[in-house]
């Protein structure tokens, strides 16, 4: 067989050509070794590597070059033996130039000659439509996520799969988040927490074919395609979940209500509850929130509607958040004011969360960088007003109080509802007040004596509890 000397160059450029996009993925095809072989036998790691980079670079430039252009000195790195003689190889065969015309008045920037999916043979055909039994249990899914109701367990998995993105194409992520935010009270149970724990959580698989479920026969929450189809390739996904996590700074966050700017009421006030750290607690509301709802209570706690009929809820609230009581400060500022109390509600909060963290840091809690984030009852009028002053005042007192500690996070105003920590900060407030003002033997009467006893607002020396209560001044 006749031999000549041939262009290594060509060969690359014939290769990167035939490969297209997949010349990225060439140093790990038996095809590239081949070639490599055919250059040089004793071709070292590092020369191929170098061969492939050589290949991207050509790739990206003028495929209509002329072939005698290209010469092994435009190589300056590829060893002698680069010009050794080899086997001749039929060039491929170049593609055709196509030129454009100008596009007709259609409102498009370029003519699109052939439906879009011909010309990309890698898009993924559309899926058949869903049967109607299907259709029924996705639309009874959904309507059950609209209402809040997660009595079963694959509502809890699409809830989760709704909430957090990440949850998706991890059963990892979303064992750990199902565990905390639906068996918080198992969790709660061990002290410390063992790995024993797992034989007491719903199955991890139990979980991931849920998942499937949910995402591949409903077509609800699913991930990304390319992570769907390798997700059995997988291997480190509680490794990568933690780590994404581990960066994020630990938050302080506040629950607050108001209470006293109605009626005829000389009396204004901000109460409710400060997280010392939200990721430690989070358990612990998890499980809060648990106890909550499996009481059957609808209707949103309120201290101004508990009569001796409802006594017994704000009580039972309250010694669940006693048994909980580590990790949280009770917060309660007040004073007697009249007329325009808004202007008042406004700068007793944010002294209220300012004293708050500094009292922190004289207790030692602020060891590290750490957000906050104040969550207060929504008022419709006073937030449009106040929320976003309030937000960048706070941040500027911290900035200059706290330099490089803290990170202050836009205020949120959220409805009550059943948020829980919410209900207990309404609790709160309201029995400061009803202290404040009454001294009779009512039912609000005992519950506001519950209320003083559990927050310890009447006690100086207890360092769990931020109060104070300024008189008018005369």
């Amino acid at each position: 067989m006749s031999k000549r000397k041939v262009d290594p160059e060509q060969m690359l450029l014939e290769l990167a050509e035939a490969k297209g996009p997949d010349v990225l993925h060439l140093p790990y095809t038996s095809e590239f070794e081949s070639l490599c072989e055919r250059i040089t036998p004793d071709a070292t790691t590092e020369d191929k590597h170098r061969l492939w980079e050589k290949m991207l670079e050509r790739r990206n430039e003028d495929l209509s070059e002329d072939e005698g252009s290209a010469s092994v000195a435009s190589l300056p790195y590829v060893p002698e033996v680069l010009a050794s003689d080899v086997e001749t190889a039929s060039p491929a065969a170049k593609p055709a130039v196509e030129f454009s015309r100008p596009p007709e008045e259609n409102g498009l920037l370029f003519d699109i000659h052939d439906p879009i999916p011909d010309l990309q043979p890698w898009t993924v055909a559309s899926e058949p439509v869903l049967p109607p039994e299907q259709v029924e249990r996705r639309d009874r899914m959904l309507a059950a996520l609209a209402d809040s109701y997660l009595a079963s367990r694959e509502q809890r998995v699409a809830r989760i799969l709704e909430k957090f993105p990440e949850t998706r194409d991890s059963d990892t992520a979303l064992g750990i988040r199902y565990w905390k935010l639906f068996q918080a009270d198992v969790l709660e149970q061990w002290h410390p927490l063992e790995l024993e724990v797992l034989f007491e959580l719903d199955r991890i698989e139990t979980l991931g074919r849920v998942r499937r479920m949910i995402q591949n026969e409903l077509r609800l929450f699913r991930g990304l395609e390319d992570t769907r189809r390798a997700r059995e390739a997988m291997q480190a996904e509680l490794h990568e979940y933690i780590a994404a996590h581990r960066g994020s700074l630990p938050e302080i966050r506040f629950y607050l209500d108001e209470t006293g700017n109605e009626g005829d009421k000389a009396y204004t006030g901000v109460a409710g509850i400060c997280v010392i750290n939200w990721k430690q607690f989070e358990k612990h509301h998890a499980a809060l929130q648990q106890w909550r709802a499996r009481q059957g209570w609808p209707e949103t706690i309120h201290f101004a509607d508990t009569g001796i009929d409802k006594l017994d809820r704000a009580v039972a609230l309250l010694q669940q958040l006693t048994s909980r009581r580590s990790g949280i400060l009770f917060l309660g500022y007040s004073m007697t004011s009249r007329g325009r109390t808004s202007e008042v509600l406004f700068s007793l909060l944010i002294q209220l969360v300012v004293d708050s963290l500094r009292h922190l840091r004289k207790c030692g809690c602020l060891g590290s960088p750490r957000s906050v984030r104040v969550i207060k009852e929504a008022e419709p009028g006073f937030d449009s007003l106040h929320l976003q002053m309030m937000t960048k005042q706070l941040a500027e007192i911290v900035a200059l109080d706290f330099p490089g500690e803290l990170n202050v996070l836009p205020v949120e105003s959220v409805t009550k509802g059943r948020t829980v920590l919410l209900e207990c900060a309404d609790l709160i407030a309201g029995g400061m007040q009803r202290r404040a003002l009454m001294k009779g033997r009512n039912p609000k009467d005992r519950l506001a004596e519950a209320i003083i006893n559990v927050t310890g607002f009447e006690d100086g020396g207890d360092t769990g509890t931020v109060f104070k209560y300024y008189p008018t001044v005369r």
